[in-house]
């Protein structure tokens, strides 16, 4: 371990750190760039190159010129310390030799240790004011980035003494005196941050939803500032991606024996009436591939957002509650199919129509603090042993509200309307929102599908449950058996073309579009179809506005309007009745209006027109035509990737100007040519 002198700035390695008294920093990396260890010794090599004689290490004209090239962040952490008798400080940014892949491995799988050896960690906090309350609402301490940071977790948990200071470098106060804001801001217990209760203690969801806000600039970081928390040791490996937070959790499956690792996604309560397991519907068996919710482990901490409230019930305890002869402890058994291992499985049947559906749910040995226990919704493939997670779509909105404490609360609500019936108005809230899970605290809706049933103490004692109560095989994929680019969407589901073109929906013009009509010497109202250089939709919702209008203008001839809108007939897409999506154009010389035209029959609905293609004859020949296709565009404004049929509503519109030809130019017609020259 390389620790930094607080007087000569000098770097020194010391073997056991235990046995070294040093203060560490913790602080949020500067964009601009940081001093490295590199830049350390260059410092010290030039200052000492101008003199002639060789300088002792604590003169002060050398000092002075090695105090002139640090960094204010390295020099004012030094001479915080040395005021307060701290002979040595370590931090991250240099004093690890990242140029070596060896020391790198082993700074990070010793930090755990580092920070708890050390007599003291000074939080620097650059975007933080002293002269505010900390415990203020709205302070600048609450809304500090360095409480969404990755590595600062471990950082904030482990020392026995944390100092937090201002950008200023005055103190703000220490962990002991901050605790119920920090437990505020983190919804880190009390007594971890005051060290009355042992971290192993807390169970391994509740640490995971510790990090499920947090960041990193690296996407392996998700699970190597992680290890110290639940007391495993990775290979570092920077360029594996995502697949480092799944080894991450595989050490954990094996060293610590708690189910609520599994415990993460969308939730769905279940009573004894079953209410919100009537409302689910089977997907496709590639789209539930596709979903990142359908494996054993989570991609991201983020998925743990939901899970701060498990704790794991004792084996022996959990086979009594459920009326099983314990088994003793569940095997897990890795293979090429997924990880193998038995669970208590219940079969519950609900109607659907005139049959009936089986849902099998795989209880987990852990609770909420409520009593529930939650269950892997199971969906078998291939064989009845081989399953994944999911399977099921909800038909309603399900509301999951996240309160301060880690409560979360259930509401399911109407959002599909029945043929005939008006649509329900569409969530406010962004794609984007709903692929990262908004920082909102209501989660309407998303792209995983719901993988966790909680199953209420009633429900568990209802009559019928014991008896359909089975030990069963399974093998759950715990990974995703492709390899994918790290631009991949979170749960990206494949774009479907065969699920009605409807509203609620969004519609590009594509680029190709838009230099069709400029050739054509057609100008856009509204022109508002590129914004920063991307696209920019219109939206078209049930109750939105009657129609939403494009028109297409010439200097020589007529006005060309182009309706969308979204019908009062309704079509079905994916089982679900949706008002159909009506395109229509419209002459400025004919004597109808928009309204009157969006009224029109199923005729020109989109979804009925060969391949989605429809051409609309003018007034006059001299008119020309306008010819319009709509096609799955599969992107999102936002993020220019794909989201694909979950959203279905995401489309392309191509309009193309079929214009009648001049005649060409003849001896009769054209004034140029002589007689003379039309006989020769």
């Amino acid at each position: 371990m390389w620790l930094l002198n607080t007087t000569t700035y000098q770097l020194y390695f010391v073997q056991d750190p235990s046995n070294a008294g040093y203060a560490i920093l913790s602080h949020v990396w500067n964009r601009a760039g940081e001093q490295t260890f590199q830049d350390l010794r260059a410092i010290h090599s030039s200052a000492r190159r101008t003199f002639q004689q060789a300088p002792a290490d604590d003169d002060p004209r050398l000092l002075r010129l090695i105090r002139e090239r640090l960094s204010e962040k390295i020099r004012r952490c030094c001479d915080y310390a040395r005021v307060k008798g701290v002979a040595y400080v370590w931090i991250d940014t240099c004093c690890i030799d990242k140029t070596s892949s060896a020391e790198l491995s082993e700074a990070i799988n010793s930090m755990f240790d580092w920070y708890s050896h050390a007599e003291v960690c000074y939080v620097f906090l650059a975007d933080v004011s002293d002269e505010e309350n900390p415990e203020a609402d709205a302070s600048s301490f609450r809304r500090s980035i360095w409480f969404l940071r990755g590595w600062t977790l471990q950082e904030l948990i482990v020392p026995w003494g944390n100092v937090f200071l201002s950008k200023d470098w005055r103190m703000i106060g220490t962990k002991a005196s901050l605790a119920k804001v920090i437990q505020q801001v983190t919804g880190i217990d009390l007594d971890i941050l005051l060290r009355a209760r042992p971290l192993h203690s807390v169970s391994v969801a509740r640490r995971m939803s510790w990090a499920s806000h947090r960041e990193t600039t690296r996407v392996e970081d998700k699970a190597y500032c992680l290890m110290g928390i639940f007391g495993v040791r990775l290979p570092v490996m920077y360029g594996e991606g995502r697949q480092a937070f799944l080894r991450l959790q595989e050490e954990i499956m094996r060293r610590i024996p708690d189910q609520s690792l599994l415990s993460w996604g969308l939730m769905l309560p279940l009573d004894p009436g079953g209410e919100l397991l009537s409302v689910l519907q089977r997907v496709p068996e590639d789209e539930l591939r596709a979903s990142s919710s359908a494996y054993l482990f989570a991609s991201s901490p983020r998925d743990f957002q939901l899970s701060a409230n498990f704790s794991p019930i004792p084996i022996g305890m959990f086979y009594n509650v459920l009326g099983l002869q314990s088994s003793g402890p569940p095997l897990y058994l890795p293979t090429s199919y997924g990880l193998r291992t038995a669970f208590p499985v219940h079969t519950q049947r609900f109607p659907i129509g005139d049959s009936f559906l089986d849902v099998q749910l795989a209880i987990l040995a852990c609770q909420d603090t409520d009593g529930r226990l939650p269950a892997l919704i199971l969906s078998a493939h291939d064989a009845t042993w081989t399953h994944f997670i999911g399977g099921f779509k909800t038909t309603r909105h399900v509301s999951h509200i996240l309160h301060s404490d880690g409560h979360v609360e259930y509401r399911m609500e109407n959002f599909d309307p029945a043929p005939g019936r008006s649509a329900a108005r569409m969530p406010t809230c962004t794609p984007s929102a709903m692929i990262h899970g908004a920082s909102a605290q209501t989660i309407r809706r998303s792209p995983q599908h719901p993988r966790i049933a909680l199953l209420d103490p009633s429900f568990i004692n209802s009559p019928g449950f014991h008896a359909s109560l089975v030990f069963q095989d399974v093998c759950i994929p715990y990974q995703r058996l492709q390899v994918e680019s790290e631009l991949t969407v979170f749960s990206r589901l494949p774009a479907q073309k065969d699920t009605g073109f409807c509203a609620p929906c969004r519609i590009f013009l594509p680029s190709w579009t838009l230099a069709h009509l400029r050739k054509c010497e057609l100008t856009l109202e509204p022109d508002v179809t590129i914004r920063n250089g991307d696209m920019v939709p219109i939206y078209v919702f049930p109750r939105s506005p009657a129609s939403h209008s494009f028109t297409l203008r010439h200097p020589t001839r007529d006005a060309i309007v182009v309706i969308v809108s979204a019908c009062h007939l309704f079509i079905e897409s994916n089982g679900v009745h949706k008002p159909a999506l009506h395109a229509s154009v419209v002459w400025a010389s004919e004597d109808r209006d928009a309204g009157q035209l969006a009224e029109r029959g199923p005729c020109n609905h989109v979804d009925v027109w060969e391949d989605q293609k429809k051409r609309f004859p003018g007034p006059s020949e001299e008119s020309g035509a306008v010819v319009l296709q709509f096609s799955v565009w599969d992107a999102d404004e936002e993020h220019s990737v794909g989201l694909g049929s979950f959203h279905n509503g995401f489309y392309a519109l191509d309009i193309h100007m079929e214009l009648p030809q001049p005649p060409a130019p003849t001896m009769w017609t054209d004034p140029s040519v002589s007689w003379d020259e039309a006989w020769t």
